[in-house]
């Protein structure tokens, strides 16, 4: 009886798999149709891409929501990719924490251009050899990543964010040794190593630390080299046939980095948003409050703040925030045109949707 049960359930969910598949073979098609619709308009939405599965999620409360959420971004992008493909740049090669967030944004149906910089990034977005570019803005352990704001200082004015994401960070200990003992040297982009820090003490004291140029990298580097090891993703030691040695080495949970996906063209708006501008201020007393005063009159909660030096100038600074709030909102506008009074000067780099 029980086996004629499970059979009939098993039945169950062929037919069910089937009606799947063809429902998105329809909405394949549909998408495709809507692309025609379109025109020249852009393809990649996030904006109507977060509102697409927030009403999922909405209309799922008993199934899991990092779950559901995997399933439809690979559904919006299989469905996009009947459109176009998009190309996107990322601190490579390939496996790094940045792959990921490419991922993240755009799922697997996009063509991947690893780059070696921040600033080869946005080269590779103004220059079109990729129409977006992925790069980390912040970590929650480590803070700000310098070098994307850097980098965003010398890019063109043209290319600004359109998307904010946010993944997981979960390092291993990866490595061709088969254990911790014959480990001489650790590989790893500066943060991950910062961010494993403790546990590097703890385990591996007598390791030289060497700095690489991405997680990706430093797990690319291990392969032949006799008693070294990376601190990387599961996806790049898996990518280089490395070792997992441990697994999970970040000092601290809740590690997460936020990315912002930056392109050419005008960002759409959310549910929720963000705008981030960057300016600079007389290097005079008081003059830095005289310029933040329009986002407390104007009712504005500003969620970051950093500041970087001019090139050229000692001792002064850009100022790189980021805002609650879409720049077609008035109180947002507001404050930014009381803001440019009062500052050498500001540059918009988005306002973009975040979830």
């Amino acid at each position: 009886m029980e086996k004629e049960k499970l059979a009939l359930l098993r039945e169950k969910i062929d037919h069910l798999d089937t009606a799947i598949a063809r429902l998105i073979g329809e909405r394949a098609d549909i998408a495709r149709d809507i692309g025609k619709t379109k025109g020249g308009a852009p393809v990649y939405d996030p904006a109507r891409e977060n509102r697409v599965i927030e009403k999922v999620i909405g209309e799922s409360p008993d199934l899991d929501k990092e779950g559901l959420t995997r399933i439809y971004r690979e559904l919006i992008s299989l469905c996009r990719s009947v459109q176009y493909r998009p190309r996107a740049a990322f601190l490579g090669p390939e496996g790094s924490f940045s792959h990921e967030g490419v991922l993240q944004a755009f799922g697997g149906a996009v063509d991947l251009v690893p780059c070696s910089s921040f600033p080869e990034i946005f080269s590779a977005v103004d220059k079109g050899a990729a129409q977006w570019g992925v790069l980390p803005a912040e970590n929650s352990l480590e803070g700000t990543v310098l070098p994307t704001m850097d980098a965003f200082v010398a890019a063109g004015s043209e290319i600004v964010i359109h998307n904010e994401i946010s993944i997981d960070v979960s390092h291993v200990l990866a490595s061709e040794e088969k254990t911790m003992n014959s480990i001489k040297k650790v590989l790893s982009h500066p943060q991950a190593l910062g961010q494993c820090r403790e546990w590097l003490r703890t385990n591996l004291p007598w390791a030289e630390q060497i700095p690489a140029g991405s997680t990706s990298a430093a797990a690319a580097a291990c392969g032949g080299n006799g008693g070294s090891a990376a601190i990387c993703s599961v996806l790049a030691a898996g990518r280089t046939g490395l070792n997992v040695l441990a697994e999970k080495i970040q000092d601290r949970g809740g590690n997460r980095t936020r990315f912002w996906v930056v392109g050419k063209g005008t960002p759409g708006r959310g549910e929720r948003n963000k705008t981030s501008f960057l300016f600079n201020v007389e290097h005079r007393p008081g003059r830095l409050f005289y310029a933040l005063e329009p986002l407390y009159e104007n009712g504005l909660n500003l969620t970051h703040i950093q500041s970087r030096p001019l090139s050229g100038s000692p001792f002064e600074y850009y100022f790189f925030i980021d805002v609650e709030g879409f720049i077609g909102d008035e109180p947002v506008r507001k404050a930014l045109e009381a803001m440019r009074e009062r500052t050498v000067f500001l540059r918009i780099l988005g306002s973009y949707p975040c979830r």
